[in-house]
């Protein structure tokens, strides 16, 4: 084939690609381009072929990409980064060297994938989940309070057995409320909506109130508790359901994760502009391998001291995110048998921008 023909045959193939593509020289000029990327850069024509890049890609996030990988000591270094700020596009940005047999630089090539249509899909799927959940929260939570009442012999005594029945059937219709409400939360944070509406809050009378509510799954596993709180909190500017699912999601750990007739205490005390909380329990502690993990969503430890201990992996990385969100910070020290504690640092104030 003519060399001519190749290079058309070539040009073809790469403005076919769904994905935009831009290569530069060693010096950083441009030297080919697609289709997609002239879209999504804003290049006009063939206008920046043989021309700085720097002169032509109007975002300064990618110029600064490219020029990191183009001064790079390490051959094998790359980058990439999530862009939010391309107009009406979502775009991702991977940004490689190439080099030659030497490790000598001769250029670079950026990738750019547009992920508008994976987001529009990924909204979809979570608005699904939030009307499944929502739509079976009501029921389960119904189911959860009449079970409460057989236990409670307001409609009669039951044997022993018919006891053990029943509860057995309470702490499942728990769980799967539990994985119900937690995938609310999760929905809610990834479309900022525990943000979207801020107002002043007063903390003790919002973990008070968590605490009540909390307090039956505590004295099922006949664990003490304390709660201690300074009288000098100052309010806190901040969106009330997330942090109600802070805090339940804190407690909710500290009982599980204690066992039977252990103990938990629940601190708040002002540090600096700060509002410092602490969850301290005697319950079985984390190993250290798994510390760098827990805020992740799934995680769960996998041993033979927690296979009896239900969850759905995602209450830590919801308190991570309602924290995240309200510009604080989270940190936990543990010891394998001796128990955890977690501190949370939320500012004093917060802007409602």
């Amino acid at each position: 084939m003519p060399y001519r023909a190749m290079e058309e045959s070539l040009n073809a193939v790469i403005d076919s690609l769904s994905d935009g593509i831009l290569v530069t020289d060693d010096a950083g000029c441009i030297m080919l381009y697609n289709q997609k990327a002239e879209a999504l850069l804003d290049l006009k024509g063939h206008a920046a072929l043989g021309q700085p890049f720097q002169d032509y890609i109007k975002n300064q996030v990618i110029v600064e990409l490219i020029t990191k990988i183009m001064i790079s000591d390490n051959p094998y270094q790359t980058e990439e980064i999530c862009l939010m700020d391309t107009g009406d596009r979502r775009v991702r940005v991977h940004v490689s060297p190439v080099k030659d047999a030497h490790k000598a630089l001769l250029g670079t090539v950026t990738l750019l994938h547009d992920v508008a249509q994976l987001s529009a899909i990924e909204k979809i799927k979570s608005n699904f989940l939030a009307m499944v959940s929502h739509q079976l929260k009501s029921p389960l939570s119904s189911t959860l309070l009449q079970t409460s009442i057989l236990l409670d012999g307001m409609v009669g005594d039951l044997s022993e057995k018919q006891r053990d029945l029943i509860y057995k059937i309470k702490a499942k219709i728990r769980g799967m409320a539990d994985l119900v409400n937690d995938v609310l939360d999760v929905c809610f944070l990834e479309e900022g909506a525990y943000v979207a509406q801020i107002e002043a809050l007063n903390l003790a009378e919002i973990l008070q109130r968590t605490v009540e509510l909390m307090q039956p799954q505590a004295h099922d596993k006949n664990i003490s508790f304390k709660v201690s709180i300074d009288e000098n909190i100052p309010l806190f500017t901040g969106n009330s359901s997330s942090i109600e699912a802070m805090f339940i999601n804190l407690i909710s750990n500290a009982i599980k994760y204690t066992p039977q007739n252990g103990h938990f205490c629940i601190t708040v005390t002002k540090k600096a502009q700060q509002i410092q909380i602490e969850v301290s329990d005697n319950g079985i502690g984390i190993e250290a391998r798994d510390i760098p993990h827990i805020f992740e969503q799934f995680f769960r430890e996998r041993s033979e001291r927690t296979k009896h201990i239900s969850g759905t992996g995602l209450g830590l990385s919801i308190v991570k995110g309602v924290v995240d969100a309200h510009n604080g910070s989270i940190h936990v020290e543990s010891e394998a048998g001796k128990g955890s504690t977690f501190t949370v640092l939320l500012p004093v104030m917060r802007s409602s921008s």
